[in-house]
């Protein structure tokens, strides 16, 4: 990697696709500006595409301010849900109440270069927008498969650009002696994943165990009451009665070993799994995009953090974490030169 002055301020900004997750981007740009860094091209993909396309328009404060006054009603009610076949959610409402707060410009009139990027549904060719209305590029771009309508452009179908380019470092404005820092929210903690999938399997063998243990113990209590002719009737039946009354003691005060709030399980719901395999795809794409175009700045996030339709409604929580996050690697960038 090329090694950059210390004076360097001048930044090309990449944000990445991830949902709720890319509500990181808007603190994790505050963090930037606050340090005294010029954003002086931004591009993004999916929600970075949003994101990217509010600041670029000069609107994020705006943006941020509405964001964070909805509460969980009032951003789902900005879903105009539909019947149609390939999509549940039209998508036009929500982007008709952000241009009452961000002007649908021309791109190429933004102070700024902006980039978004989405995908051709036929073909799946990558489509850079670096021109046109600023809200035709946004909507396209994260048209999230199955979940959004696809938008008709000209002779295209236009889906999700996380399908092709989901981290888009090779299509940022460069210019000369900028830092190219990258934000990516599809980050997967293999070894936190591992931990859990391991502590989950042992916490179920020790479930077998404990339920084959008073199983055992319960067939004994019958087997003993069949079996001890000696005694009298009301007394096997005490005798049985108190001994399966421990055994029940056993079984109510038994505390599993796993938590099931940390499970993995992400098959309980359509929207789960459709989310998770769609982030998946999208980390084994960043991790290419990475090896090709290193960053100087790299800013990781989990996409495990948030990813439920519920956490649209944590904007505040997520951009905290989103400016944390940019404050630590700008740190670690720092003391490194």
């Amino acid at each position: 990697m090329e090694k950059k002055d210390m004076k360097t301020k001048n930044v090309a900004l990449v944000l990445s696709s991830g949902g709720p997750r890319g509500f990181a981007y808007i603190g994790g740009i505050e963090a930037l500006l606050e340090r005294g860094y010029q954003i002086t091209s931004i591009a993004g993909t999916s929600m970075g595409s949003l994101i990217a396309g509010i600041y670029a328009a000069g609107k994020l404060a705006e943006f941020k301010e509405w964001l964070y006054s909805l509460d969980t009603w009032e951003l789902f009610s900005l879903m105009d849900l539909s019947i149609a076949k390939n999509h549940f959610v039209k998508g036009e409402k929500i982007i008709e109440a952000m241009m009452e707060i961000v002007p649908n410009v021309n791109i190429e009139d933004l102070p700024i270069s902006y980039r978004a990027v989405a995908a051709d549904l036929y073909t799946g060719k990558e489509v850079v927008f670096d021109s046109g209305q600023l809200f035709t590029a946004i909507r396209a771009s994260i048209s999230i498969p199955s979940l959004f309508r696809p938008v008709k452009y000209g002779i295209t179908t236009l889906i999700d650009g996380g399908v092709v380019n989901c981290i888009p470092l090779n299509r940022v404005k460069r210019t000369e002696g900028d830092l190219l820092v990258a934000f990516d929210v599809n980050d997967v903690n293999v070894e936190e994943i591992n931990r859990i999938l391991v502590q989950e399997h042992e916490a179920r063998l020790a479930d077998e165990r404990f339920q084959q243990e008073k199983e055992a113990e319960w067939k004994e209590v019958i087997e003993d009451f069949k079996n001890d002719t000696d005694m009298s009737l009301i007394k096997r039946l005490k005798h049985v009665g108190s001994r399966g009354i421990e055994v029940l003691k056993d079984v109510f005060n038994y505390q599993r070993a796993f938590n099931e709030e940390d499970s993995l399980d992400y098959g309980d719901n359509y929207y789960d799994l459709l989310e998770r395999t769609f982030s998946l795809m999208n980390h084994k794409n960043t991790e290419l995009m990475l090896e090709l175009y290193q960053p100087d700045v790299l800013v990781r996030m989990p996409f495990d953090s948030y990813g439920d339709m519920a956490d649209y409604a944590k904007a505040r929580e997520i951009s905290d974490i989103g400016y944390q996050l940019m404050n630590e690697a700008l740190d670690r960038y720092e003391e490194s030169r």
